[in-house]
């Protein structure tokens, strides 16, 4: 199965100043912690690394395994040749991949709709630093790599096709843009109606996650008016809301008169895809090997130099906190769970 990954630079910064101290160090250092100190609470999900592998021919590079816990709405496990569906009482875990070359001083991270966010794994990072003192503020910080692509392809395009969008129903701020499109100021606009057609699916459905294609045609309720799809991504807010999980649209490339997709969310983050048209569920360590692979066939883009950051140099990792913050602490227990068994019809 494909997976997409982004290319961010990543440093680690002293009171917003980059320093040479390579991102793999402080790694390392996460690695050796004992697990119930490692493990998070970063924006409401228990999130942790798990492990890192160190590729065979590359050996200053880290590829590393992060898992972000999902403990309430739970799928079913079944086999497909009978009606057998068993609710799951273990913890589901969304592993993503994150590969780390620190001379180019640049993170790949595997983006999965589930799992955890470039924002999401900086915060997790940053809890490992005490910063008690107000002149000494560490921090790691992903920069994005820059994509040739952008919004303003799809605003200078004479034709736009089709848009696929699929949300996350559930999410917190869901309500909020559901609510907003049904204001008199929206009212029979195309924001109202995709919004109508979402929360319809979601009442119908029951899914936490719900995708709507739509596009011109003339037996299609939706007609597509470039303006006003333009004023839809505006009001989504694509990049901000976390309900939306991923807008791609269709358009023709004036400059070229070819049609093309771009996918919106997180549109000026340079991305890539490994897997593709590979069959199969594969782990964390085999879709990092890809994407490292991946990297330098294409000649290792979005490298930093040393010239680039102004550096602050001749510094050394500060002491990092073993006990998180109350903000980021989860209970873990010992011996035999306790929370676990309690699934019912």
């Amino acid at each position: 199965m494909a997976r997409k990954f982004q290319y961010y630079n990543v440093a680690i910064t002293l009171n917003a100043q980059a320093t040479t101290i390579y991102f793999t160090e402080f790694l390392d250092k996460i690695r050796k912690l004992d697990w119930e100190k490692r493990i998070r609470k970063i924006n409401n999900y228990p999130t942790a690394l798990f492990e890192i592998n160190i590729p065979s021919e590359q050996t200053d590079c880290r590829i590393v395994g992060l898992g972000k816990y999902r403990q309430q709405v739970k799928p079913y496990i079944g086999d497909i040749n009978t009606s057998k569906a068993d609710m799951i009482e273990n913890d589901i875990i969304e592993m993503i991949s994150l590969v780390t070359i620190p001379t180019a001083r640049t993170v790949l991270v595997e983006y999965s709709f589930y799992g955890s966010k470039a924002k999401d794994l900086e915060e997790y990072f940053n809890s490992f630093f005490i910063n008690e003192d107000p002149a000494q503020q560490w921090a790691i910080k992903f920069v994005p790599v820059d994509s040739k692509k952008s919004l303003k392809d799809v605003r200078k395009s004479s034709d736009i096709k089709n848009i696929q969008l699929k949300m996350n129903v559930e999410a917190e701020n869901f309500s909020s843009i559901l609510e907003s499109s049904k204001t008199k100021a929206h009212k029979d606009s195309l924001f109202a109606n995709i919004m109508s057609a979402m929360d319809k699916i979601k009442e119908d459905v029951e899914a936490p996650i719900v995708e709507l294609k739509f596009g011109k045609g003339r037996q299609r309720k939706l007609q597509l008016d470039g303006s006003e799809i333009l004023k839809l991504l505006e009001l989504l807010q694509i990049d901000q809301n976390e309900s939306v999980l991923s807008c791609s649209v269709l358009y023709k490339n004036d400059a070229t008169s070819k049609y093309e997709s771009i996918e919106l969310k997180n549109v000026g983050i340079m991305s890539d895809i490994v897997l593709e048209n590979v069959e199969g569920n594969h782990a964390w360590g085999f879709v990092g090997d890809k994407i490292l692979e991946r990297y330098n066939e294409k000649g290792r883009p979005g490298s930093v130099t040393l010239q680039k950051w102004k550096y602050v140099h001749d510094k050394k990792l500060p002491l990092l906190t073993e006990i998180p913050k109350e903000e980021y602490r989860v209970a873990v227990q010992k011996g035999e769970r306790k929370d676990l068994g309690n699934a019912s019809a």
